[in-house]
This record gives C-alpha cells, structure tokens and sequence, in this order.
C-alpha cells in the first residue's frame, strides 16, 4: 500500500512528466498529492500529472519510484485503473472574470451545474482575485486565484470537493 511515481519519460509543453498514483486507494493519493501542493484539478480519474520537478520532491515525500508497467499493473490490481473511455479528459475554460473590486455574478453565465454564492464560500478583498470556472464531461469547478490571500468559509464547502493551495489558489469542483 504506497504512493507511487513512474520515471518522466512524457513531454508536455516543455517539460517532462510523470504519473503518480496510489496502488490502494484513491484518497491516500488525494491526501499525498495535497501535500505535494497539486491542484485537485490535475487528478486525472485515476492519476496525477506531474512534472520531473514535483515527481522527485514525491519520492523524497515517500513516493516509491517503479517503472510505467509495474505503475499500470498495481493500478489494474486495485481495481483503481479506468478505461480510456472512463477517463475524464481535459479541462476547457468556461469564462473568466477579473479582479473588479466585487463577486463577480455567475448567475449570467449558462452553467450545466447550480453555482453557490462566492461571497458565501470565500472572504476576500475580490480588487485582487481572479474567477476562471471551468468544465470537463460532466465535472465543472471553480478556480479563485487571490495574489492577496484567500479566507475559506469551509461550513459552506462542506458540499464539494475542494483544495486550498498556498493560500492563493482555491479550486473547488461542482
């Protein structure tokens, strides 16, 4: 029962990349790839995403390093693997709203999702934070991006899935 990473052998924009996963379960991976300081929304149904970067700050975090068939096998042996077809695919920006000094109103935008009031999930000075709401398949999620600091009011994200990263950047999905 670990966390582990495979080598970075995949290139994207630039940089090399890695996979890092759990052969147990899924929120020893959550739990773990918080601790790196991943983005939920990186979570790829199975996996995360990771630079060469964050895949050696896992192994020295307890990551065990394996190859990409040993990292697939121990995937399908727990029953955590998804087919193609099951794998939620890429994220696509929806809207973005800047910094204006108020909530911006995501009731004017046609979402496929009930939105909650951000007022009501976050206290921040909104003169320097940043909205973007995006979606994939049936998943939408909100990204606020604060160079000021965020305040989370979690009685109200008790309902969804959500990561605070850095005091900055807080991502909820819907």
């Amino acid at each position: 029962m670990a966390v582990v990473v495979d080598k970075a052998i995949w290139p994207y924009k630039g940089k090399l990349w890695a996979h890092l996963a759990s052969d147990n379960n899924l929120s020893e991976l959550h739990d773990f790839a918080e601790l790196l300081g991943l983005r939920l929304m990186s979570f790829q149904g199975d996996h995360y995403d990771v630079s060469k970067e964050v895949r050696d700050r896992a192994i020295v975090l307890g990551a065990i390093e394996i190859d990409g068939r040993e990292l697939l096998s121990r995937l399908k042996k727990a029953k955590l693997r998804l087919s193609a077809s099951e794998r939620p695919g890429k994220w696509e920006e929806i809207c973005s709203f800047p910094p204006t000094g108020t909530p911006p109103n995501l009731s004017e935008v046609k979402l496929n999702k009930v939105v909650p009031e951000l007022e009501k999930l976050v206290r921040v000075n909104w003169e320097f934070v940043e909205v973007t709401i995006f979606q994939r398949r049936n998943e939408m999620a909100l990204v606020l991006e604060g160079s000021n600091g965020l305040i989370i009011e979690s009685d109200f994200l008790r309902k969804f899935d959500w990561r605070f990263t850095g005091g900055k950047l807080l991502e909820i999905l819907i």
